[in-house]
């Protein structure tokens, strides 16, 4: 036998495979990097299409959390930055930066 009781073997196993690559255990992490990919492709605060593959659920998120506006329907659907949404595209570059240096 082990030195690792049981419950601890089992319970850093269930931790082991929630820090796979592709885990859903935190659903919460794929909405918002998709967000941000969103924020961060978006040129400026002017009216432009998404980037191509971005979903209507991801436009509909970002949306809800008042990180951007939409209009128009289908093939001509447009978005662009609210003040929020430019604040936080602006503050997650410089923590990017400051992480290089």
């Amino acid at each position: 036998m082990s030195a690792i009781p049981r419950q601890s073997r089992k319970r850093n196993q269930r931790i082991a495979e929630a820090m796979q690559p592709g885990c859903m255990h935190q659903p919460w992490r794929n909405k918002i990097i998709k967000i941000m990919v969103l924020l961060h492709g978006a040129d400026g605060m002017a009216w432009q299409s998404p980037p191509k593959g971005t979903s209507l659920k991801t436009l509909n998120e970002a949306e809800e959390r008042g990180f951007i506006l939409i209009r128009g329907e289908f093939q001509k659907r447009q978005f662009r930055l609210t003040e929020l949404g430019s604040n936080y595209v602006e503050r997650d570059k410089r923590r990017l930066e400051a992480r290089k240096l």
